[in-house]
């Protein structure tokens, strides 16, 4: 009998610590939890690359500051998730090999035409506070743009030149980009503007499939998904 008290005893006093370790923990959870459910969310995650996180202050930064277009996109952070995407794809593939030099005074002049898109320098600066950037860290995203153009430049400008066949028959197909002032300009006129359509679009192509394959060889895992695609 006498056991079976003290037995009693013990688990009604596990109970109780245990109620009371309970009641602890829910009290901490709350008062840890209060100020989260006050706080303001200031950033998303929108894709992976390989491990390397964009976020929507990335497509923000890129869309305030110019440094992506999005044009008549229906959905601009869409549009300039994907280029941030590729942006990283580029700028890993440019890691793999030498170093990318980009001159100084062309980061500053990019710099100098991003400020320009507002009216005022307090403008900008509550733009970056929104951001979360400094000058610091508008120099570095603009050193990242500038060192993608150059490292795709470098890679494929250094194509064959066009055949006089392979312009001709551009100028055939394309006649209608010839004409200036009414008149249709004549193959040997139109031969530095043919020659360069021709060398563009060939770039284009190649830039197109090579981008193709860098995407196919990556992880990338799109995590944002627009209104339009929703529906």
């Amino acid at each position: 009998m006498i056991r079976c008290r003290r037995a009693g005893n013990r688990r009604s006093s596990a109970a109780r610590r245990v109620r009371a370790f309970a009641i602890a923990l829910v009290a901490l959870v709350v008062s840890v939890g209060m100020p989260v459910l006050h706080a303001q969310v200031i950033d998303r995650v929108l894709a992976v690359v390989s491990g390397t996180v964009v976020l929507m202050s990335d497509a923000r930064a890129a869309l305030s500051l110019g440094l992506f277009d999005a044009g008549k996109a229906a959905d601009p952070v869409e549009a300039a998730m994907r280029w941030l995407i590729d942006r990283r794809l580029v700028l890993d593939e440019a890691g793999r090999g030498g170093r990318v030099d980009v001159d100084p005074a062309a980061i500053d002049r990019a710099v100098g035409q991003a400020r320009q898109r507002f009216s005022s320098d307090d403008e900008y600066r509550r733009t970056l506070e929104g951001l979360g950037l400094d000058d610091a860290g508008v120099r570095r995203l603009v050193r990242e743009a500038l060192m993608v153009r150059k490292y795709v430049e470098d890679r494929f400008d250094s194509a064959v030149p066009p055949s006089d066949e392979e312009m001709r028959e551009y100028y055939a197909r394309h006649s209608d980009r010839f004409v200036r002032d009414g008149r249709q300009l004549a193959f040997e006129d139109a031969l530095a503007e043919i020659t360069a359509a021709v060398q563009r679009d060939r770039r284009a192509q190649a830039v197109s499939a090579w981008m193709d394959r860098l995407r196919r060889r990556a992880d990338i895992r799109e995590v944002y998904r627009s209104a339009t695609r929703r529906m």
